[in-house]
């Protein structure tokens, strides 16, 4: 089990990106679902959680993304997923989450 970071980043535009490195797993979904409904508590003009280097993503942390898109939904802020590798475009497909998540609603 390696480490996985997470980076939230504010833009100039009032904007923030959240940024993960690493698994999105059962050992680390609690705690980006946290980082992911805090900020949109913050109301920020659009939440954007970038994937590019996510190695790999299971049942908790496709959950993890889904409560991060209800909460800022509920706040009227603007969500997407970025940068999905074909692993996570695949598990997204198989769920009926990747337009949800990758529109920007």
């Amino acid at each position: 089990m390696g480490t996985t970071l997470i980076n939230t980043l504010r833009g100039p535009d009032g904007g923030i990106a959240v940024e993960i490195r690493g698994e999105i797993d059962m050992a680390n979904a609690q705690r980006l679902r946290q980082v992911l409904t805090d900020t949109s508590g913050q109301r920020p003009t659009q939440l954007v959680v970038d994937l590019l280097y996510v190695t790999f993503i299971d049942s908790t942390g496709i959950g993890a993304l889904t409560a991060g898109y209800n909460a800022a939904r509920s706040w009227g802020v603007p969500f997407t997923i970025r940068q999905p590798n074909p692993f996570i475009v695949t598990q997204l497909r198989q769920t009926g989450l990747y337009h949800v998540l990758t529109v920007g609603h």
